[in-house]
């Protein structure tokens, strides 16, 4: 790539990424090195920082052709992967810097308005494996996927979890089907709503219980099969996003979006990324019983964007009480309007769903959403709040404390691994 540079600036592009690709090699050269070592040596390392200082923003008007081609994270990923790295294997030294990297090449894109909003733009976009699929439910009202399923129930669209196996933690199939759902809802002509519900699980605790999500997968994470770019920083642009801005789709030469309601439907537990994905929708149900929690400070990672809905859902004070204290949320106590709608008894789930489906479908109710989220966070918000959560989310994924608390988790047996 670096051969078809020409200008004085593309000389020095080439010249940089040269010591930048030597000085990886050193940093990625020391065996002894932790992962968390490597990354903090990155980071005081003027190659490295200011490399991205200088030139993040000409790499992705580079790869995005200045702004005329959409670039979705994963193949920004790629881009700068094989710029200055020659092999990246899962759960390397190469990787954890390749992370890191990448982390500092987001900052500076989402800094900058024109550079961030097309960024945010494209993964707002429907995904290119989704667009058969929107034919296939229109078709039979029904499609399945690794880690869920898509059913057509009148004007609305269920989707269930099909991870039982593991309480549907999230992991990397578990993101891709859910953005492709969230594809899917968005573009139907025959769907007003979307619904998320847990499936029934098999774990010896919950057996026959529907459960809504028990957050991401900890033993892949603590095993090196999470990844930054598609699941860290991918999950939060792409599928969560889209249940709150909608999806970007070609429409008559113009752009437009399209945005539709959501409901939540926690059966026995969200816990983490269920949370967060009860913090994106607009109407949540409530088992009677059931309770959410974000257990940020157990974990050891950031909760996603919660720290920004969560403040403006309720207030700063709950905010901490959940993110920081680590308080989990009951459906019946004093404060839990700030989670719920609706809380009832098992035997009046169904008939709640239908009710919420009805309110929800309402004509005037997408438009309502559009203007709630503009006024609470528009994507400018949110661009400012991803360019911090980049680098400081690869920073916690990669911090020793996690990796123990995480490596703690993968050796329970699974009848603890929800309380």
């Amino acid at each position: 790539m670096m051969s078809e540079y020409t200008d004085e600036f593309s000389q020095a592009l080439h010249q940089q990424t040269s010591a930048l690709k030597a000085a990886l090699q050193v940093h990625c050269g020391n065996s002894a090195l932790r992962d968390d070592m490597i990354i903090a040596e990155c980071a005081a390392d003027p190659d490295v920082t200011q490399f991205f200082s200088c030139y993040g923003l000409a790499l992705y008007r580079l790869w995005t052709e200045h702004y005329c081609r959409s670039q979705r994270i994963e193949a920004l990923y790629q881009s700068a992967a094989e710029l200055l790295f020659d092999e990246i294997a899962q759960g390397t030294p190469q990787q954890a810097a390749a992370d890191y990297c990448f982390s500092l090449f987001l900052a500076q894109v989402l800094q900058d308005e024109d550079a961030g909003t097309h960024l945010l733009d494209a993964m707002l976009q429907p995904k290119d494996a989704s667009l058969p699929l929107v034919e296939a439910f229109n078709r039979s009202g029904y499609v399945r996927l690794t880690a869920l399923e898509i059913r057509q129930e009148d004007e609305a669209a269920v989707v269930t979890f099909l991870n039982g196996d593991t309480l549907h933690a999230e992991d990397g199939d578990f993101v891709r089907d859910l953005e492709t759902a969230a594809d899917i809802v968005h573009l139907s002509d025959k769907v007003k709503v979307g619904v998320l519900r847990g499936g029934v699980v098999n774990h010896p605790k919950y057996a026959g219980r529907r459960v809504f999500c028990s957050g991401i997968n900890l033993k892949k994470l603590h095993d090196a099969g999470i990844s930054y770019p598609e699941f860290l920083i991918g999950r939060e642009m792409g599928c969560i996003n889209k249940l709150i801005h909608g999806v970007v789709c070609p429409s008559k030469g113009a752009e437009v979006c399209v945005t539709k309601p959501w409901v939540a439907l926690v059966e026995a537990f969200a816990i983490g990324g269920g949370m967060q994905m009860v913090l994106a929708c607009d109407y949540v149900i409530g088992e009677q019983g059931c309770y959410v929690s974000l257990p940020a400070a157990k974990e050891g990672i950031i909760p996603g964007v919660s720290n920004l809905r969560l403040t403006s859902a309720a207030s700063e004070r709950f905010a901490k009480q959940v993110i920081l204290h680590g308080r989990k949320v009951r459906a019946d106590d004093a404060d839990a309007g700030f989670i719920f709608d609706r809380v009832v008894v098992p035997e009046a789930l169904e008939r709640a769903l239908q009710e919420a489906i009805t309110l929800m479908a309402a004509p005037a109710v997408p438009v309502n959403k559009r203007m709630l989220v503009l006024a609470k966070e528009p994507l400018s918000a949110f661009r400012d709040y991803m360019q911090a959560f980049c680098r400081e989310q690869v920073i916690r994924m990669y911090a020793v404390d996690v990796k123990e608390k995480t490596g703690k988790f993968a050796r329970k047996v699974p009848e603890t691994l929800a309380e």
